[in-house]
């Protein structure tokens, strides 16, 4: 969270709330006993004890309770203990401390202050915990326990006539309860010595016993990128790993399958495909979403879940790259993961939006089988790290060819002020004439590769290039030949930005692939889908309106996440053919890799 965002957040929930209820106790107990509660004063030692008893007696109860009712103990997990996560992940300890702290204070001058002496001491614990939410039906786990503590405050209140004894076993619950976020108390008896740890929670969904995820790794190890082969794209700099997992919090992950050689037997090999994962968090993506923003450059293609991020511009799960014919199975998959993580999904909240993108690996791989397994969706998903992120034939990218070679997965990022934006390209498109890399027509200059061109006649050097002559090209409906290809594109930053600046920032991403002889034919399917990791938005929230922090349209910042995105697109897409390595598919199709020597020699030779 921007620090600006996060001194509001704080001031509003952590000062002026407390204020407001601080006041309104005041004036109550004023009006009721003809007295303020007196706080100005140091405690007593009887109220420090009995705050501390009924601070540690409330904290008890409610884990008592909790481990005698899983339904209690799942209610609460889904409600209070998120809420707390999320407002801990974005304040920090410290912050987190102080407003749980004064937020004690002041309620115990409404609730126990003013209220109790008015209406006594459970119906005040009973509007106490109504006040923690009561009105929202999923809420009731976290308002009775509210109410439950209440009744402990006020008895300890009713106890000692001093307000600094619920004043202090309040704070003592709500910070106990914040350090506890996430952890649970161990005690391990070392002879007659207790030694007491806090460990973190296992996930939500994990097994008792833990299994790791399946791997389904690539049989095509990557080459090197272009930048470490000295081929610098753009101007602006790129992020340590130069990929789109250098954007905080994004991790990517991949499945692929390969299996069979020879003849295709349609539904059952040969099978060269695979799946790609790319998580904006790693938290729980559907109850903090992220805002996003949708460039279509043609719309020939089977995407999932984009109408949904256009109409609401929030993106509510990890993003899925697969083949077009497996986009769906991808897709049930993907709602199974989140109804794992969610499963008040389409029961008492709405229902989930699956994003997944797709192109045709069919010249390579038996696209009709269908071959992507919900195994491998999971095994994308569980196993997706922040990088470096694998590039080339891996993942969704095992089976894709682009401007006539292996394309696949590419990635790059680009640094920008104090902000990140970071690319990641499905790559599948393009004819092999039309490939420029640096304005070099190297697409030209192979087109009869890897057949060695016939030896140049003297003359100017354009004169030597082979032109595209028509003989050249295959022709139509040539069983050698690609399919028209796609293009998936990624885009991921940690500038606040909100759907409507991402998604002008992805018709930038668009321009990235005329950069590299791109022309959105007919039958290429052009998608470009940006997200921001600040300014999550939650599922649920108590209030209508919020404020977030937002770049300037007209900053400086803006106008270089727009070159940040154009570079880094061309520069995933020129990373996806340098790192590909050859692939030999169904019918013994064969997608060469990039003669990257070749092409370097040339590219070396236009800079003289």
């Amino acid at each position: 969270m921007d620090p600006r965002a996060r001194w509001r957040l704080f001031l509003l929930v952590g000062v002026a709330a407390p204020a407001a209820m601080g006041a309104g106790g005041l004036l109550l107990a004023r009006l009721v006993t003809g007295r303020f509660p007196d706080l100005l004063r140091l405690p007593s030692g009887q109220a420090t004890l009995a705050g501390l008893v009924a601070g540690g007696a409330s904290l008890a109860l409610v884990g008592l309770l909790s481990r005698l009712s899983g339904r209690l103990e799942d209610a609460l997990r889904r409600t209070g203990t998120r809420a707390g996560e999320e407002v801990l992940q974005s304040l920090g300890y410290p912050l987190m401390v102080a407003l749980v702290t004064t937020s004690a204070i002041g309620e115990e001058l409404l609730f126990r202050g003013g209220l109790q002496p008015l209406v006594g001491l459970l119906p005040a614990a009973f509007l106490f915990g109504f006040s923690h939410g009561g009105w929202v039906r999923d809420n009731w786990a976290y308002a009775a326990v509210a109410a439950l503590s209440g009744t402990v405050f006020g008895a300890a209140y009713a106890l000692t006539g001093d307000l600094w004894a619920p004043a202090i076993g309040h704070s003592v619950h709500n910070v106990l309860s914040t350090l506890l976020l996430g952890r649970h108390v161990e005690v391990e008896w070392r002879g007659p010595v207790p030694v007491i740890r806090l460990v973190p929670d296992p996930p939500e969904n994990a097994a008792e016993e833990e299994v790791p995820p399946m791997s389904f790794p690539s049989p095509y190890p990557p080459r090197p990128t272009a930048r470490a082969l000295g081929l610098v794209t753009g101007q602006l700099p790129p992020g340590p790993q130069n990929d789109i997992c250098d954007v905080p919090g994004v991790r990517v992950g991949h499945a692929t399958r390969v299996e069979g050689e020879g003849p295709l037997v349609p539904g059952q090999g040969p099978v060269r495909t695979g799946v790609t994962a790319i998580l904006p968090h790693g938290g729980n993506l559907f109850q903090q979403k992220v805002p996003a923003g949708v460039f279509v450059l043609n719309g020939f293609g089977k995407a999932t879940g984009l109408a949904q991020v256009v109409e609401l511009g929030t993106l509510e799960t990890p993003i899925l790259l697969t083949n077009t014919l497996s986009a769906f199975r991808a897709a049930d998959a993907l709602v199974s993961y989140m109804l794992e993580q969610n499963p008040e999904i389409g029961v008492t909240t709405s229902t989930v939006n699956p994003v997944v993108g797709e192109c045709n690996d069919g010249h390579l791989n038996d696209i009709q089988g269908r071959h992507v397994t919900a195994e491998m969706v999971r095994a994308a998903l569980e196993g997706a790290s922040s990088g470096p992120v694998q590039q080339g034939a891996v993942g969704a990218g095992t089976g894709m060819v682009c401007f006539g070679f292996k394309g696949g997965i590419g990635s790059a990022s680009r640094r920008v002020d104090r902000y990140v934006l970071g690319a990641l390209v499905l790559a599948n498109f393009g004819r092999r004439e039309d490939l420029l890399i640096h304005g070099v027509p190297v697409g030209r200059r192979l087109a009869h590769y890897p057949e060695p061109p016939a030896a140049p006649a003297s003359g100017p050097a354009d004169a030597q290039e082979p032109a595209p002559a028509a003989e050249q090209a295959p022709e139509v409906g040539d069983p050698d030949e690609p399919p028209p290809g796609s293009v998936m594109i990624v885009l991921a930053t940690d500038a606040p930005l909100d759907a409507r600046q991402l998604t002008r920032l992805a018709r930038r991403g668009a321009l990235g692939l005329a950069r590299v002889g791109g022309s959105a034919a007919n039958g290429s399917g052009d998608f470009v889908l940006a997200f921001s990791t600040a300014n999550r938005t939650a599922h649920r929230a108590d209030y209508p309106v919020r404020a977030v922090t937002l770049l300037r349209d007209d900053s400086a910042a803006m106008d270089d996440l727009f070159r940040a995105a154009v570079e880094a697109v061309e520069e995933a897409v020129i990373n996806a053919l340098f790192t590909a390595r050859t692939v030999t598919g169904r019918d013994g199709h064969v997608a060469h890799e990039l003669p990257v020597d070749q092409v370097l020699s040339w590219l070396n030779e236009s800079d003289q």
